[in-house]
């Protein structure tokens, strides 16, 4: 009897496993830069030269975190939650500097917002009592204190602590110490915030470690064979929050099942799923708009907003803030609905409850299906006088314009209106930047 297991390729495997992955736009990570290498305790050995200079090298500095905004990446799936950076390469003797260690590059999606954060309770140093502290012996911690900090030569580790030469480098070693402290505790009051909206620009989020020094550092007139060198020093610990923030010219808001994502097909280059169910779409997917003149757009297209998103229900805030960045507002409204008017009024009442003023962005009502049923004949009149009277009363500009997505009718005509409406509003951003300049 044949056997019916089916052998599949193991590539096709990761390809099926990667279309299914989970969209993330949330998450939190923890960087740390690597650590420095220690300094060398060496001495120049040659021949005719029993005693020569020390010959000590420097240890390479430990790598960096480093974010970089791509345009090519739209989900935090592929960020790994922990990040460590490569540790430096030790000193070598004949005055060999060891190498400074790998640098962890890691691609952010264009439009991500970083913040960082307060460490979690179990990352937290643990804060000793008043009465641990009077039982610990202060020749112990000092001790401890000067393993971490220092090399010794061979067979000096007890000779070293009772050299003036020692305690004097000692105490140049507590003063740069002090000052670390005192730039860590800068560092800690001002937590770093960053906006990743520039594509290819690179930010280093957690420094490595400084190298130790070898013992030609601490050569003097009086001693000139010091035989110690410090190790390295730790890397930056920080964590961070990251979230994206979709950022594109056009945004289209619309209830479930609107047709947003056959709007998007019919103006843009993208093939989001289009299906004739609610929430179709669960995920923010951007297409291009290209004009004749080579002039592009870019168009956000969100999943479906419900009554009482901004209290997260539905998909609720996971997607209510790709909407922020849009520089203009589509809503897209299905006209062959009971009431179109009522459904505009609950997607402008959900953006404003969310963000004030979030409605006040320059904004184009697209009416969907105005050709299915003899209802959106209908509508269609109601919808353009309610909205005529909406702008008279509060001063706004509204442009609404009927259309079928699915068979393509009127689509130029949205097009030209949305490429007016995002170059008026560059125009006015470039005049505010001139102006702040």
């Amino acid at each position: 009897m044949k056997s019916s297991i089916r052998v599949v390729d193991r590539s096709l495997q990761y390809k099926f496993r990667d279309k299914t992955r989970q969209f993330v736009d949330y998450m939190y990570i923890s960087v740390k830069g690597g650590n420095g290498g220690d300094g060398c305790v060496a001495f120049l050995r040659e021949k005719f030269k029993s005693r020569g200079p020390p010959s000590g090298g420097n240890g390479g500095r430990g790598g960096h975190i480093i974010f970089i905004a791509s345009a090519n990446h739209s989900s935090l799936h592929s960020v790994k939650r922990q990040l460590v950076g490569g540790r430096g390469e030790n000193g070598k003797g004949y005055m060999k500097n060891g190498s400074a260690g790998k640098d962890i590059i890691v691609s952010i999606p264009l439009g991500t917002v970083v913040k960082e954060i307060e460490p979690p309770p179990s990352k937290r140093k643990t804060i000793i009592n008043e009465n641990e502290i009077n039982e610990i012996n202060e020749e112990t911690l000092i001790e401890k204190r000067r393993k971490a900090t220092w090399v010794h030569y061979p067979r000096y580790d007890e000779k070293n602590p009772r050299s003036t030469f020692f305690l004097e480098a000692e105490r140049m070693v507590e003063e740069e110490y002090q000052l670390r402290q005192l730039q860590k505790k800068k560092d800690t009051e001002n937590k770093l915030t960053l906006d990743l909206s520039v594509p290819n620009i690179q930010y280093i989020v957690a420094h490595g470690g400084s190298g130790g020094k070898g013992n030609p550092y601490f050569q003097t007139n009086t001693n000139r064979s010091p035989k110690f060198a410090t190790r390295g020093l730790e890397g930056q610990h920080r964590f961070f929050e990251l979230e994206i923030k979709t950022i594109a010219d056009a945004g289209l808001v619309g209830l479930p099942n609107a047709g947003k994502s056959t709007f998007l097909t019919a103006i843009s280059n993208a093939h989001p799923k289009i299906a004739p169910y609610p929430f179709t779409t669960l995920n923010p997917f951007i297409g291009t708009v290209d004009y004749a003149d080579r002039y592009q757009l870019k168009v956000a297209d969100i999943p479906g907003i419900i009554h009482g998103a901004h209290k997260n229900i539905g998909l609720g805030h996971s997607f209510l803030r790709h909407i922020e960045r849009s520089r203009v507002l589509v809503y897209v409204i299905d006209l062959s609905g009971i009431d179109p008017w009522e459904d505009w009024k609950v997607l402008r009442n959900e953006l404003e409850l969310y963000k004030k003023g979030l409605t006040e962005k320059p904004s184009l009502v697209v009416v969907n299906k105005a050709d299915i049923t003899e209802r959106a004949k209908q509508n269609l009149p109601i919808m353009l006088s309610k909205t005529k009277e909406f702008a008279i009363e509060n001063g706004q500009v509204v442009e609404i314009v009927p259309v079928s997505a699915k068979y393509r009718k009127n689509i130029v005509k949205v097009t030209s209106l949305l490429r007016q409406m995002v170059e008026k509003v560059n125009k006015v951003n470039e005049k505010d930047i001139g102006n702040i300049e």
